[in-house]
């Protein structure tokens, strides 16, 4: 009478693994303090928030009646228009694909590298960083549309249309630098991240 052996099935002990399969799916060995700051989440939540304004910048531009209407001539007219051009692609370029860019940097950092940035420096590049830009590009494309408006529509002067946009310019400067400081903090907090007990 042939004896019934009982099937062994292998068995696959995840934590032989190596840290990045292992930690890929539930980033359970990364997880090292409950409720800890994922600053990469952060930094992909200012990149979706940009997106929609990105996107509610590109509805206005196709509506067909006043004042989006006059969006589109504005921007095929140039001079001051070309601003509102410019802000409207930096926003894509800056403000959704670059905080998009940064979210994966500090992903690389946060969850592969098992660095933990300081809160404060990277709380300040935030802060900094997406206000300035935002900021920024709001400012210039408003300008760049009433000074568009201004030589499309009502035809008015060169001189009377950059005495208007001048204070434009101080301000659109002053969010440019806090940008800078921003972007020069978060660099600074990604690369002082301090490794943390696994």
């Amino acid at each position: 009478m042939r004896r019934r052996t009982a099937s062994i099935e292998p068995r696959i002990d995840i934590s032989s693994q190596t840290p990045l399969i292992a930690g890929w799916k539930s980033h359970d060995r990364y997880q090292l303090t409950v409720g800890r700051t994922w600053w990469y989440k952060r930094f992909r939540a200012a990149a979706y928030v940009n997106a929609i304004v990105w996107m509610a910048w590109t509805v206005a531009i196709l509506l067909p009646f006043p004042p989006f209407s006059y969006l589109q001539p504005i921007m095929v007219g140039g001079g001051a228009g070309t601003w509102f051009v410019i802000a409207y692609f930096l926003l894509l370029a800056v403000a959704v694909v670059g905080f998009a860019a940064v979210s994966a940097i500090v992903f690389v950092i946060e969850v592969h590298e098992r660095r933990r940035p300081n809160y404060t420096i990277m709380l300040i590049g935030l802060v900094l960083l997406y206000v300035g830009t935002m900021a920024g590009l709001i400012l210039l494309g408003l300008a760049g549309a009433i000074g568009g408006y201004m030589l499309v529509v009502e035809n008015s002067t060169v001189n009377a249309t950059d005495i208007l946009l001048s204070p434009y310019v101080n301000l659109v400067t002053a969010a440019c630098l806090a940008a800078i400081v921003g972007a020069a903090f978060t660099i600074y907090g990604m690369g002082t991240a301090k490794a943390t007990e696994p």
